[in-house]
């Protein structure tokens, strides 16, 4: 009787090591990550390529043939988070919600990971940025989940954040207006003694990811200056209707919010009353525009 006892007992333990062992035991490594997208340097060339990895393990006796998907979570990523494109070791991976993204074959790719082993997929993302956006940090998160290349059950999920770091920046731009020795130059032709003289239009056009400050700062105080004599000639400007007061070195204009895709533009006049006594020469004066986003 004890011997009748005992051998089922040694069965049943056997069977049990032997499904053990026939294992796979997948799982995401470090738990989550977090890719920080910054643009390099001006949004002059406009693109963006980041390339980030989703690491997996196999604690189990067997390779693991899986498939590994993604998927946006809506509810706590920013509804105004610029387009992207998400690229894997397959090609483009479409990236909807968290809940289609588990039906669509094109937000997965299958996977192989060995016994005891690891493997790293690579993901870029592609994005095409330039001016018209607004600075700031943008937020998306991402969800990885492992699942049985048939079925929808999940093994395991990882949650990684998209963060869009948008610096302040700002540049200018002028519209006809020429270039003389490095610098851009507005001719105001012969002064005529006894009518108005006006500048030929011209503007600044400032691009800006943020709210800015336009800075005019006069040489010569708001005066045309003799190049060979002492002699001046006072001028009024004209910046988007407004007038600069240059008299005292320079004038300022702000603006609250950043620009669109093509810019701010700000027409610029300048005006010179006529003076018979005005004495022959080349008169100039030099302003000097800074943009500083706010």
């Amino acid at each position: 009787m004890r011997a009748y006892i005992g051998t089922p007992i040694a069965l049943m333990l056997a069977t049990f090591a032997t499904a053990a062992q026939a294992e796979c035991v997948p799982s995401f490594v470090a738990g989550g990550n977090s890719v920080t997208l910054t643009p390099a340097g001006s949004f002059d060339d406009g693109r963006l390529n980041e390339r980030f990895y989703v690491r997996l393990r196999n604690d189990g006796d067997t390779v693991c043939e899986l498939r590994l998907a993604v998927g946006r979570d809506i509810a706590a990523s920013d509804a105004d988070f610029p387009s992207y494109e998400l690229f894997g070791p397959n090609g483009s991976v479409t990236v909807n919600s968290t809940d289609a993204a588990r039906t669509s074959e094109r937000s997965a790719v299958d996977i192989v990971i060995p016994v005891r082993g690891e493997t790293s997929i690579p993901y870029d993302v592609r994005m095409k940025l330039g001016w018209g956006f607004e600075s700031g940090i943008y937020d998306q998160a991402l969800e990885f989940f492992l699942t049985a290349r048939t079925g929808q059950s999940e093994l395991a999920t990882q949650r990684t954040q998209l963060s869009l770091n948008i610096p302040a920046i700002a540049r200018i731009r002028f519209a006809g207006a020429g270039n003389a020795r490095g610098s851009t130059s507005v001719e105001m032709g012969t002064l005529s003694p006894n009518g108005v003289s006006t500048s030929p239009p011209f503007a600044i056009r400032v691009l800006s990811t943020a709210g800015y400050q336009m800075d005019l700062e006069s040489q010569n105080a708001g005066a045309l200056r003799r190049v060979d004599g002492p002699e001046v000639i006072p001028y009024r400007m004209m910046v988007s209707g407004r007038p600069m007061n240059l008299k005292g070195g320079g004038d300022r204009i702000q603006v609250a919010s950043h620009t669109g895709s093509t810019g701010n533009v700000h027409p610029v006049s300048v005006v010179v009353d006529p003076d018979p006594t005005m004495h022959a020469g080349n008169y100039r004066d030099r302003i000097t525009v800074t943009v500083t986003p706010m």
